[in-house]
């Protein structure tokens, strides 16, 4: 039996409220699209016109005198009772309409209720998905029937099974929302017109194509999969069967890509030919992590009435901060998926029971010798602000400059999924995953101009691309310090080399380490002047402190041009500044003691020649093997680190030719870059400048190791971090660097922490506390008479006395002129050091004052150069009268 009610009170009544609603929508859909506000405003004075004229005609008849006249001769009449009948029967007949229409007023309303508000809500869907309500509604459906099953799908390890179906079905909507309506059309069988095809005929060879490529969209394969940390999405149309068919299929495909947009997903821009799976295909393929996705409770969260937060600040104000605190808490429901909880309550756990995995695959374990309580708390010396709130003062601006920077993004055509950013010193390095496309451009020169350009920066961003993820450092000029002791705390247990250290820590906090030993026995720092290089040194060579005990490694110090590393000695108490390092192997060697420098070089020169000698008469390869042999002879480790190479070199081209082959130090040093490594001499050199003309070729070629901080020139840049194109050139902030000590496929950026001269004191007299007092191994005397007995010269003659307060460039004049007087050997024979020739205070004010301090300079030299003739004549004539007595003593002997 049919069920009337059924049909007439649910089935008609939704099926006229739907199509009401399509008629509705329809209707607006059309005034939308032919609205014209000049159009309006003349039809809504037209509209008032009409109404008040209406209002006025009516107003005018109801209230004339005729009209209440013609009223009661209407209502009244003679037949009161037939009046009555036909009054009592229209009111039944009114009444029994309104009965009706009450009872299916109801019903309809019901239904109407029922379709509307879901529909307005799939309108409103369709409208911010750019699709027909139908595939709008075809999706939503589908997604709220298989609700269960993708339910289900969290237990098959997928992270985001409800974003993966509806994107699927979104993604394949806008593939057919992209072909002209008039292609489905003729699909069905009708031409642009409207009209149906005489005999199913499709018309002209063009319709076949467009028929054909219809079909080809409409059979579309889309699938997106988001598990084990990888959100992979893939497009596949099919190719047909004819050529011009499938050129037709890929020029409605050219430039889909870009428009097919979603979180972790970026097509190329244009489809690629499949041959082994027979059509085009776009595919993304992007790291995903639900818990990264999922943040914290508290970032969803500021403070409406923070200063920061006022619109005079260029904050949102207070309802502006409050609405968007509700709609991350929103958007952090919408992510409380399982896979998310899962994924944070497994870092928790890995963070709380975290083991160490260098120990297992390491040779050697840190010891931790340095007494990190002596180490302040660092904070911003402009506000005093400490390291927590810099970063997210940092991090906040860096939001903030997103958006611009990829609307700059969008202009170059660069379509990347933004994955996040680091802050860290005074850039925040943003990443974006880039889409798999062939016209990507491979110099960025102009992406990196563009972006400081139009975001109006001063400073120009490195941009940096490897292994598909594009990244943008950019200054934001929050500096946040780096905290030396939680770069110490966070350093691995395990390391591979004896040598092993760190640089800094990169935007994440995580140590960037550096181990010299067999792959990599040396390393070279570039670094111009005032970029934090000597900084960046010193932690680099306490964290080896750190590592390794003093009967294992000494450390070697050359600096070219001043007395940076006076306080590693062990050999002058008398200095207010006596903080002795245990690691210490000889005096260290400054610009002003150039023979002591090449003595030093040629005395590492020995140390190698000796020791391969050794290897070779027991058989041995490397200085682990010795060791693990001869347990009771142990070979320390010794790590030569020469600050100002260049400028030592420089010395090079004032030796005579006679000199050359004894006290060049570029060879010297090229022999240690290639001999050394087995030995267990390591190489660390700081430049300022990695030009050619300043470092020959021959010595960098067999460095390996590069670390790089700012420096002046794009060539330079080449030269430090060769194979890269990372602008080095740019930095500005000191500390700042790059390293490729992994290799030039995997370079690190990060900010190295800076040490006061009084926490670098107490360190070391920590570390001497601990192991006690060690005197030099060699003392400059002994290495000075080494190098002079190689040459054939007399061991101690002419040994000059260096001074306690060794001077440097930024000495004044009036400390050069004491140094020469008390000094006058030390000072004729480092006449040409950077000292004197590079001082800074010399070269200073007007050009009759640097004249006046040059001739006072002169003529010290020239007094220390009196002084010397009269000593050495002095020392002739006193030799002389030697010699006559003893010929008198021996003739009285009889002896001839």
């Amino acid at each position: 039996m049919i069920n009337f009610d059924l049909i007439f009170q649910w089935i008609l009544p939704l099926s006229i409220a739907l199509m009401s609603y399509y008629g509705v929508m329809h209707f607006f859909r059309r005034v939308y699209e032919y609205a014209d506000l000049d159009k309006l405003w003349s039809f809504l004075i037209k509209a008032g016109l009409i109404a008040g004229a209406i209002t006025l005609i009516l107003y005018c008849v109801i209230t004339a005198p005729w009209y209440e006249q013609a009223k009661y001769l209407l209502f009244s009449s003679s037949n009161k009772v037939r009046q009555t009948v036909i009054w009592q029967t229209l009111l039944n007949y009114i009444k029994i309409g309104l009965i009706w229409l009450l009872y299916w007023l109801a019903i309809y309303l019901r239904s109407i209720l029922i379709v509307w508000l879901p529909c307005f809500y799939i309108t409103i869907q369709s409208l911010i998905w750019r699709i027909s309500f139908n595939r709008t509604a075809n999706i939503i459906v589908q997604l709220i029937i298989l609700s269960p099953w993708l339910m289900l799908k969290y237990l098959f390890g997928y992270q985001t099974p409800f974003f993966d179906f509806f994107q699927k079905k979104l993604f394949l909507a806008k593939l057919k929302e992209n072909l002209n309506d008039s292609y489905f059309d003729a699909l069905s069988g009708y031409d642009d017109r409207g009209n149906k095809f005489e005999n199913g005929v499709g018309g002209t060879v063009q319709t076949q194509r467009i028929k054909k490529t219809a079909l080809a969209i409409r059979q579309s394969r889309v699938v997106v999969k988001t598990m084990d940390g990888l959100r992979y999405a893939e497009i596949f149309v099919r190719k047909s069967r004819e050529t011009d068919t499938d050129r037709l299929i890929a020029e409605v495909l050219k430039g889909l890509g870009s428009r097919l947009t979603a979180p972790s997903i970026r097509f190329p821009e244009d489809a690629t030919f499949s041959a082994d799976k027979g059509g085009f295909l776009f595919d993304s393929s992007v790291p995903y992590n639900a818990a990264d996705e999922l943040g914290l409770w508290k970032d969803n969260f500021s403070n409406p009435f923070a200063a920061s937060n006022k619109i005079k600040n260029k904050g949102k104000g207070f309802l502006g901060t409050y609405l968007t605190n509700c709609l991350n808490m929103l958007r952090y429901f919408r992510h409380l998926t399982p896979a998310a909880f899962l994924e944070k309550m497994q870092a928790k756990d890995a963070k709380r029971f975290y083991r160490d995995p260098t120990l297992d695959r390491s040779k050697y374990l840190v010891e931790h010798n340095l007494d990190l309580s002596v180490i302040k708390t660092p904070v911003d010396p402009k506000t005093g602000a400490t390291i927590k709130q810099q970063k997210q003062l940092a991090y906040k601006k860096a939001m903030q400059l997103e958006p611009d920077l990829n609307q700059v993004l969008n202009s170059f055509k660069i379509n990347g999924t933004f994955d996040n950013v680091m802050v860290g010193g005074n850039t925040a390095v943003y990443s974006y995953t880039l889409p798999r496309s062939p016209h990507l451009p491979t110099n960025f020169d102009n992406l990196a101009k563009g972006i400081s350009n139009m975001l109006k920066m001063p400073d120009i961003p490195i941009v940096l691309v490897s292994a598909g993820v594009l990244k943008i450092s950019l200054v934001t000029g929050v500096n946040i310090p780096v905290d030396f002791r939680e770069m110490i705390k966070k350093r691995p247990s395990g390391v591979s080399e004896v040598i092993s250290g760190l640089i800094g820590v990169d935007a994440m906090g995580k140590p960037i380490e550096f181990s010299l030993g067999n792959q990599i026995p040396h390393m070279i720092l570039f670094g111009k002047t005032g970029s934090g290089k000597t900084v960046t040194l010193m932690n680099m060579i306490y964290s080896v402190m750190d590592s390794k005990n003093p009967e294992e490694v000494k450390i070697i110090y050359i600096d070219g041009k001043g007395n940076s590393f006076e306080l590693m000695r062990t050999d002058n108490p008398e200095n207010p500044d006596y903080h002795p390092n245990p690691y210490t192997y000889a005096q260290p060697a400054g610009a002003g003691d150039i023979e002591y420098v090449r003595a030093l070089f040629n005395h590492v020169v020995k140390l190698t020649q000796d020791r391969i000698e050794l290897f070779k008469k027991f058989n041995i390869s490397k200085i682990e093997e010795y060791n693990k042999r001869f347990p009771d002879k142990k070979l320390c480790t010794i790590l030569v680190i020469c600050d100002e190479l260049s400028t030592i070199i420089d010395q090079d081209a004032q030796l005579k030719s006679s000199e050359a082959a004894e006290n060049n130090v570029t060879d010297k040093i090229e022999y240690l870059a290639k001999m050394s490594r087995s030995v267990g001499i390591r190489l660390i050199l700081a430049n300022q400048t990695a030009r050619k003309e300043k470092i020959p070729g021959r010595i960098t070629a067999n460095i390996s190791g590069r670390v790089s901080l700012g420096v002046t020139e794009p060539v330079e840049s080449d030269i430090a971090l060769p194979d890269t194109g990372i602008k080095a050139h740019y930095i500005t902030q000191a500390g700042e660097f790059y390293s490729l000590m992994k290799g030039t496929n995997h370079p690190e950026h990060g900010n190295s922490p800076f040490l006061e001269d009084e926490e670098m004191y107490d360190l070391n007299d920590k570390l001497e506390e601990k192991f006690g007092h060690h005197d030099y191994v060699y003392t400059r005397q002994e290495i000075i008479d080494e190098f002079r007995k190689s040459k054939g010269e007399e061991g101690d003659n002419d040994m000059y006395v260096v001074p306690n307060n060794l001077p440097n460039q930024n000495s004044s004049v009036q400390d050069l002129l004491a140094a020469i007087k008390n000094n006058p050997q030390w000072a004729v024979v480092n006449r040409k050091s950077p000292i004197f020739t590079e001082n800074k205070d010399l070269h200073a004010g007007t050009k009759r004052e640097v004249h006046h301090k040059e001739k006072l300079i002169n003529e010290a030299f020239e007094q220390a150069q009196d002084f010397i003739n009269a000593k050495k004549a002095e020392e002739v004539l006193d030799a002389r009268k030697h010699s006559g007595q003893c010929l008198a003593r021996g003739k009285d002997k009889g002896v001839i």
